[in-house]
């Protein structure tokens, strides 16, 4: 029975390290995750941007449409002035033309302004593209050495999945299965030693009668409060003096 024992520490140890392998793998390096936030951010900057560039080229584009439209209106005015007799018609037009130049001299100023901001978010838009390419590298090559740090840990883990499978079959089926079916429930511990009167699993004080039969290791035992297999640690793992022949304490 020690064997068995021994060996479903053995197994507990893979499993362990099986997880630990899984649990590298699922979480991305900080630089990798941080590189990528980062660039996600850039690209929402530069899609705001874009559409506010969309933005003022159709202002702009609707500015110079009107502007020239009142030219052409302005020009008409001057023509017809040249061609009235009347004093009352002739002033009028001239306040006419007055009023068009007036907000003719507001619609450049306006598109003068839209020019400028154009201006303005065409560099901001090529300081982020470049932004953007720089970090497309980086993420490039955060994600390659993060995938191949996850090829390493899978030749580790097939490594570890083959020394399990051979041990899996020096233990009994009954207790492999009884094993296995703690594991899924305790977060991947199922057999745990006992120290001092104290389930390494729960951290919790057995019973003083179970620790005494524990320390004959005649028969398999579980911790009353976990559930877990338990077996008394100075026996699997004796302390130096121990080692060389001293008794286990009762």
């Amino acid at each position: 029975m020690r064997e068995e024992i021994a060996n479903l520490i053995k197994l507990q140890e893979i499993d362990l390290k099986i997880l630990e392998i899984e649990r590298r793998k699922s979480e991305l390096p900080d630089s990798l995750k941080q590189a990528e936030e980062t660039l996600a951010k850039k690209k929402d900057q530069f899609e705001e941007l874009s559409r506010r560039l969309e933005e003022v080229a159709l202002k702009r584009k609707t500015e110079e449409e009107e502007l020239e439209e009142e030219y052409q209106r302005l020009r008409k005015t001057q023509t017809r002035l040249m061609q009235i007799r009347g004093s009352r018609e002739y002033q009028a037009l001239l306040r006419e033309i007055e009023e068009i130049k007036k907000a003719n001299k507001q619609r450049e100023e306006n598109l003068l302004k839209l020019m400028e901001e154009q201006e303005s978010l065409k560099k901001e838009e090529e300081t982020l593209r470049q932004e953007i390419e720089e970090l497309e590298k980086r993420v490039a090559e955060e994600r390659a050495h993060y995938e191949a740090q996850c090829q390493r840990l899978d030749e580790e883990k097939a490594g570890y999945l083959k020394e399990r499978e051979f041990l899996a079959k020096a233990v009994p089926q009954n207790l492999l299965s009884r094993y296995e079916f703690i594991r899924e429930r305790r977060g991947g511990l199922a057999i745990v030693a006992v120290e001092n009167g104290t389930c390494e699993g729960c951290h919790m004080h057995i019973p003083p009668q179970l620790f005494n039969e524990l320390q004959r290791d005649d028969r398999y035992y579980e911790c009353p409060l976990c559930r877990r297999l338990i077996y008394y640690k100075k026996i699997y793992f004796p302390e130096p003096e121990e080692a060389e022949g001293t008794p286990p304490e009762e």
